[in-house]
């Protein structure tokens, strides 16, 4: 079915259309959602992503094309006429491993609060979720509203720290469901805030790692050649 439009472009002025990359998109998606990275407090975005009601075809070729941006934070206007997939990542889909699924170069450094593209060089595949309200159903709570974007591995809250961390299969998964939910809602009264996580310094965790980077290395260059 072709993509729908998820926010209506008539009420949405010309200058406040940005770019798709770059760091215009931080800066005007929170003054126009809802949000304002400059408070001291969370705001929850008026806008929210619904996968099935929002997945669609576009002008973007399935595999090759990078993710939108807009479509995975709820409020693309273009629908089917955008040049991005307005799908979740795929196992299968082709990424250059310097940038990530909605085709941002990633860093040399983590931002100083864990947020931001990610870390050039490093296979991230867990999000640090904080700000949940601890109940006797929060992991399920974690578990159905962050499954929509991907397969999960592991998931481990801490109720006393009001926070979990979601393990995704895939890195690509990871970059999609920490736009996806960054200032979204479990419930009505908490507002999230997804980050990357820290580096597990576990050894077994860290071999996994390094052997995910060179896998997706050689992969990138089988691509490449082909």
């Amino acid at each position: 079915k072709p993509a729908r439009l998820q926010v209506d472009s008539a009420l949405i002025p010309d200058d406040d259309k940005p770019p798709q990359t770059g760091h215009t998109f931080n800066i005007w998606f929170h003054q126009w959602a809802g949000g304002d990275p400059t408070a001291k407090g969370l705001i929850k975005l008026n806008f929210r992503l619904d996968v099935v009601r929002d997945s669609g075809y576009t002008r973007a070729i399935d595999g090759r094309s990078s993710i939108c941006l807009f479509y995975a934070r709820g409020c693309c206007y273009k629908g089917k006429e955008c040049s991005y997939l307005h799908r979740p990542p795929k196992p299968e889909d082709f990424r250059i491993h310097t940038q990530d699924c909605f085709g941002r170069d990633k860093t040399a450094d983590y931002r100083d609060d864990m947020g931001g593209v990610g870390l050039l060089g490093k296979v991230n595949k867990t999000l640090y979720v904080g700000g949940i309200i601890a109940n006797d159903k929060i992991h399920e709570q974690v578990l159905l509203q962050f499954l929509e974007f991907g397969a999960i591995d592991r998931i481990k809250v801490l109720p006393a720290k009001n926070c979990a961390f979601v393990t995704f299969r895939l890195e690509s998964e990871a970059q999609f469901a920490k736009e996806a939910m960054d200032s979204q809602s479990l419930g009505e009264n908490d507002v999230l805030s997804v980050k990357w996580a820290n580096e597990d310094m576990d050894p077994d965790a860290q071999t996994l790692t390094q052997h995910a980077l060179d896998s997706l290395a050689m992969e990138t260059v089988k691509r490449l050649l082909e």
